[in-house]
């Protein structure tokens, strides 16, 4: 519900759509973004919705872009291929961004163990090339052009502590 508490406010920005595989998390967006007291306007243009991205669903074809923000480390790794094809080869929003962890960085933070995941439910962390390495695999294989960002306070040796991918579906792409 944050980045769509934010992304409420551009007006520009006709329709919304949350999806989780999670009915506990759609339930705290609710609240969050108090569904339960908007107006039919806002009730319109924003809507949660149950679902998976490894799974594909006709109602999410047809947006501008789809954002996974710290989602894909919570995949099992083996069912990236599945969400690859429903998001990129069926969906086919014309930009993506999706951010992770960079596990290169996790050296930095004082409190983690050698080898240990940012988060008990992350499934993996990819260092910069991993990320790159599939990221450019996707875009070739999708019609996607990539780039990539650091995000949050850049270390000289280590990159940021987490990465983001930017695809922008290439002209004449469908």
């Amino acid at each position: 519900g944050k980045l769509m508490r934010r992304l409420i406010k551009e007006r520009q920005i006709r329709k919304i759509v949350g999806v989780d595989a999670s009915v506990r998390t759609l339930e705290k967006a609710n609240r969050r973004l108090r569904m339960d007291q908007a107006g039919d306007a806002m009730a319109e243009r924003v809507s949660l919705q149950m679902g998976s991205l490894t799974y594909g669903d006709r109602r999410w074809k047809g947006f501008d872009a789809a954002t996974l923000v710290a989602v894909i480390e919570h995949i099992e790794p083996h069912r990236l291929s599945a969400l690859e094809l429903s998001l990129f080869g069926d969906a086919r929003p014309r930009w993506v961004l999706v951010t992770t962890p960079n596990r290169e960085y996790n050296v930095l933070f004082e409190d983690m163990g050698e080898g240990q995941l940012r988060h008990p439910d992350h499934r993996f962390e990819w260092a910069r090339a991993e990320f790159e390495k599939w990221g450019n695999a996707v875009a070739e294989d999708h019609g996607y052009a990539v780039s990539y960002v650091p995000l949050g306070p850049v270390d000289d040796v280590h990159g940021g502590p987490s990465q983001m991918a930017v695809f922008e579906r290439k002209e004449g792409g469908s």
